[in-house]
């Protein structure tokens, strides 16, 4: 993106997160009413996706007793479905069901038995089996979020959109600011970030740099011991966000095999070492970030 090219900005909080619409648009009063929709559509999936609201679709479900099944509403049912795709493509690496033991680790409950959930996409129902199951969409939810949001600005025809969540940890592109352009994004820490031309993709990062280690293995339900910080470079930013997260857990040959698996995915890892390069696997679309 160039200097020379003007966008409009809108911002919004939720998801304990900060959220940006960069659009390119010369009617400013359109272009606000449709980041307005977006934003009422974001509020209610913070309604629907946030575990600590007790009223909230995903809580009420982590309440549910083995056999008890709960009908949700469309946004739910496509985010669950797609974070049990994403569970399944990683091998589990990506787990949305690690409420249990993420609060076990930070020392506010007890870890038990994990159970399993069946799908029903007739009758936008959710069913739990053999024992209670602890949802947490945090490395999930802010990608699905952004691909929700960028649903709506396609049907208001605002397609010249950068769309970003979590100061940056969250980013979807979608048309580049102008003819020929793509719009510019950091990857990489301090004096190791390297910008890249993004559009139509997205890029999620995950990494133990600012909150430590509260990414958990859930094979082992104890932080992971993977790369420290990572980047997955996906079509959609929830596949972006949850496989970035995945990332982390898994070894380099498993990160070659998962990235075999998933047509334009791309995976980028750092070990936090300043004396390691940064390891890329499968489909990178644009330019790779080098060492300094």
């Amino acid at each position: 993106m160039t200097a020379t090219t003007p966008f409009l900005v809108h911002r919004h909080e939720a998801m304990a997160a900060s959220f940006e619409l960069r659009l390119v648009s010369d009617d400013a009063r359109y272009a606000a009413q449709a980041a307005s929709a977006c934003f009422t559509r974001l509020d209610r999936l913070h309604a629907l996706l946030n575990r600590h609201n007790e009223a909230s679709e995903i809580a009420h479900l982590s309440r549910l007793a083995p056999g008890e099944s709960l009908r949700v509403e469309a946004d739910t049912f496509a985010c669950l479905s797609l974070a049990l795709d994403l569970h399944n493509l990683s091998g589990g690496a990506f787990d949305p069901a690690l409420a249990g033991p993420l609060d076990a680790w930070r020392g506010s409950a007890a870890v038990g038995p994990r159970g399993r959930l069946v799908l029903d996409p007739t009758a936008f129902t959710v069913r739990v089996l053999d024992a209670p199951v602890g949802l947490d969409l945090g490395a999930i939810g802010k990608g699905f979020a952004l691909d929700c949001l960028a649903e709506i600005l396609r049907e208001w025809e605002l397609t010249r959109a950068l769309l970003i969540a979590g100061e940056g940890s969250s980013l979807l592109a979608l048309d580049g600011p102008g003819e020929g352009l793509a719009w510019t994004v950091g990857i990489g820490e301090g004096t190791a970030t390297r910008e890249i031309p993004l559009i139509h993709h997205a890029v999620g990062a995950s990494g133990f740099a600012v909150r430590g280690a509260h990414i958990l293995d859930p094979l082992t339900s104890a932080p992971a011991t993977g790369a420290r910080r990572a980047w997955a470079l996906a079509p959609t930013a929830a596949a972006a966000d949850a496989l970035s997260t995945a990332a982390l857990v898994l070894a380099p040959d498993e990160l070659a095999e998962l990235c075999a698996l998933a047509p334009g995915l791309g995976i980028i890892t750092e070990s936090g070492d300043l004396d390691d390069a940064p390891r890329a696997y499968g489909s990178i679309p644009f330019p790779q970030p080098t060492p300094p």
